[in-house]
């Protein structure tokens, strides 16, 4: 397992990762901190629907739908 710091979007489907930032850009970082993005929350991506977007993945034992667009913005450590 390595340690590379990428975008939410880059990472395969039934990977686990580690949140290290949202980058301040982005809109709806507040509502997804509420939602338990958090630094250091562990986050499994699920899903990706048809045309790409959006992505599901599971924080905090809930499912979230994230936009593409938005997870490209969210940085996660493998």
């Amino acid at each position: 397992m390595s340690n590379s710091v990428t975008a939410l979007d880059k990472i395969p489907i039934g990977s686990s990762c580690t949140l290290c930032e949202i980058d301040s850009a982005l809109p709806i970082k507040g509502r997804l901190m509420e939602l338990g993005f958090c630094k250091g929350a562990i986050i499994d991506k699920l899903h990706i629907g048809y045309l790409g977007s959006p992505i599901a993945c599971r924080v905090c034992g809930s499912v979230i739908a994230v936009r593409k667009a938005d997870a490209k913005m969210i940085f996660v450590k493998i």
